[in-house]
């Protein structure tokens, strides 16, 4: 009896120090999770995400994110900063962001850094503080995602034929990087320490892990600018409206019903797919004012919202089965959605296939 008693002992003993471990690593996690504690607290956590070239790799490139994380909603707001905007400043020259960053950069990297968010917070007219950054060369995402060849290729490509598939390429970048970052937790672990963050290792891969976890829709945002003969400009009134009805606010807010207009131009070189998708598209209460040939070619289906009718561009992607929606804020716009039928529009085939069936009975 007492080599048993003595061995529920030790078994007890063991059982008591695993949960002291786990209890002490959860406790660990709970208090440098830095991420985790300003959603809990506040519903919410803002971050920015800057990626420059460097003599090896796309020298004189410049990337910038800006993240919303809207836990009410579980949106996950990704607005991409033009980085041709010109900065206008009292008694110095109009410059792009791009130029100055590269320009201070070659003297002292964290400087252009410092200085680049400081012309960023006035383009957004002083209203625009972040929580967290993330400032790294394109050398150091590749080493972070496993230099993976899907990613490379997406981040490589820089000739495009108009703005919007520069657009849909970056929207495919963050998508591919949200999709990479779980499966690689060791490479974000092993060159954490070479990244200029303010967010701890502990808390970045907690956040990798939740935000899969959660599964959040993704709403890819324009910076509204104007483009001039000379330059690019920051559209300080859709810039304004953009932030106060649409990114700083809760989406959910917006109406849901179809009563929006919609433009449907045919980018696939299918025939009749436009007004095919036209009739669809009433059928389900959407009003469809016009549809037409688009010259250039797209491969993928791209979804615009020009007014932030973000749910209802979602519907309408979920009856083409895409997810390609991009926000790109213009209350001059005459629609409030534009879509843009890509080659990879499978409604084309479904709807010959109900047609052949139809026929057949």
């Amino acid at each position: 009896m007492s080599r048993i008693i003595k061995n529920i002992i030790k078994i007890t003993v063991v059982i008591l120090g695993i949960f002291i471990i786990l209890f002490l690593c959860i406790y660990y996690v709970h208090e440098n999770d830095t991420i985790g504690k300003e959603i809990k607290n506040k519903g919410g956590v803002t971050f920015s995400v800057l990626l420059y070239g460097s003599e090896k790799l796309f020298p004189g490139r410049l990337d910038v994110y800006t993240v919303l994380y809207d836990k009410g909603t579980n949106v996950l707001k990704v607005l991409s900063v033009n980085t041709d905007v010109v900065v206008f400043k009292k008694k110095e020259k109009a410059i792009s962001l791009k130029v100055q960053f590269n320009k201070n950069a070659k003297k002292d990297l964290n400087f252009a850094i410092q200085k680049f968010y400081l012309d960023l917070h006035e383009i957004l007219e002083n209203t625009h503080e972040t929580n967290f950054y993330i400032n790294m060369s394109f050398e150091m995402l590749n080493a972070i995602t496993g230099n993976n060849k899907e990613l490379q290729s997406l981040i490589a490509k820089d000739s495009f034929e108009n703005k919007d598939l520069e657009s849909l390429n970056r929207y495919e970048t963050i998508e591919c990087v949200l999709n990479l970052m779980p499966y690689k937790i060791l490479d974000i672990y092993k060159n954490h320490h070479f990244l200029d963050t303010n967010i701890s290792r502990i808390s970045f891969i907690t956040s990798v892990l939740r935000f899969k976890t959660l599964k959040s829709i993704l709403m890819f945002c324009e910076l509204p600018v104007k483009y001039t003969k000379t330059r690019v400009e920051p559209d300080k009134q859709n810039i304004k409206e953009f932030l106060d009805t649409m990114y700083y606010v809760n989406v959910s807010s917006q109406t849901k019903t179809n009563d929006i207009l919609v433009d449907i131009k045919n980018a696939s070189k299918k025939p009749r797919i436009a007004e095919k998708l036209t009739w669809v598209l009433r059928d389900n209460k959407f009003d469809v004012l016009d549809w037409s040939n688009f010259s250039t070619p797209y491969e993928k289906t791209l979804i615009k919202d020009y007014k932030g009718k973000f749910y209802q561009a979602l519907k309408i992607a979920k009856i083409l089965e895409t997810n390609k929606v991009i926000v790109s804020y213009n209350n001059k716009a005459y629609v409030d959605v534009d879509v843009f039928l890509g080659r990879d529009c499978i409604i084309y085939d479904n709807l010959n296939k109900r047609g052949e069936h139809a026929g057949k009975n």
